[in-house]
């Protein structure tokens, strides 16, 4: 008698075959985001950074019960259009964006997620829409309990539309910021001092200067859509003060409708484009880089 003899290519799929079918299929890449923006919620970052970013609207509720006649659109342009856009949310976009992959490699588990037959440009791309989802969510979050505690009992008119402008701005400028330091954290390991470094001498610096070196932040472009498409103009009384005007030195005094500036629809495209360049960037290092697992030494 003969043997009987199975032939293992018959009943089991080559691993060729089985990354071709699924290589570029939607449902992996689905799934890996769906699994990371599970980990964002269930962690303690998004708890850290939702703590954070009821700040301005403490502040708001503080300078209320104070009794000091402060303008709410005063306050409006303080805490929305100062304080979460250059402290708050440039910030966040770090936290959430600087480990996508870092994080899994930190503690050992990348290995599980560069398994699946999925590309590396797109498990990256996957893991980083979840980080700007999860960023988004927290940034419209602040911005609209900011908007509650600064107008609630007001009667000022035409909240909601300035609230929704706000968080559109916002939204932008957080996923242009996702984008770039997702980059970051490819090149570097630093990439929290890096990040901060940059946060405070070109967002924070360059910005507020009135010279050509500005048109390199993502702020400014954000400022600019917002003025064209929101008033800030408080009267104290004496006079009528443009608040954005004055404080992020718009030469509206020699060029009243900021001609020589860039238009919105150029800004946008000009943040968008950003966002693709430095998410393409990312993905094409994630495909050529090499990711290390620390493995537990042994033991005599």
């Amino acid at each position: 008698m003969t043997p009987q003899t199975s032939d293992s290519s018959a009943g089991t799929p080559t691993i060729g075959n089985s990354r071709q079918e699924t290589a570029y299929g939607f449902r992996p890449a689905l799934a890996l985001y769906g699994l990371a923006l599970r980990q964002h919620q269930h962690g303690k970052r998004w708890m850290i950074m939702a703590l954070l970013l009821i700040l301005p609207a403490i502040i708001a509720c503080l300078s209320r019960m104070t009794g000091f006649a402060i303008p709410p659109r005063s306050l409006e342009f303080n805490l929305v259009f100062m304080f979460i856009p250059q402290g708050l949310l440039p910030l966040l976009a770090l936290v959430y964006a600087s480990g996508i992959l870092q994080d899994e490699q930190e503690e050992q588990t990348i290995t599980y997620i560069l398994m699946r037959p999925i590309p590396r440009g797109i498990v990256y791309l996957s893991r980083l829409a979840a980080a700007v989802t999860a960023a988004l969510g927290l940034t419209v979050f602040s911005v609209v309990l900011t908007y509650v505690a600064i107008f609630a009992g007001t009667g000022v008119h035409g909240v909601i539309g300035r609230c929704f402008d706000a968080c559109a701005v916002h939204g932008l400028a957080v996923v242009t910021y996702c984008c770039l330091f997702g980059l970051m954290g490819l090149l570097t390991r630093r990439v929290l001092i890096v990040g901060i470094t940059y946060i405070a001498l070109v967002e924070g610096l360059l910005a507020n200067i009135p010279f050509t070196l500005r048109m390199i932040t993502v702020i400014y472009y954000a400022r600019l859509i917002t003025y064209r498409i929101m008033s800030f103009s408080v009267n104290t009384g004496y006079r009528v003060h443009d608040l954005a005007a004055e404080t992020w030195q718009l030469n509206t005094l020699n060029d009243p409708k900021l001609k020589l500036e860039p238009s919105s629809w150029l800004c946008l495209t000009i943040l968008l484009s950003a966002a693709a360049v430095f998410s393409a960037g990312a993905a094409f290092i994630c495909m050529q880089q090499e990711f290390y697992v620390k493995t537990p030494e042994k033991t005599a």
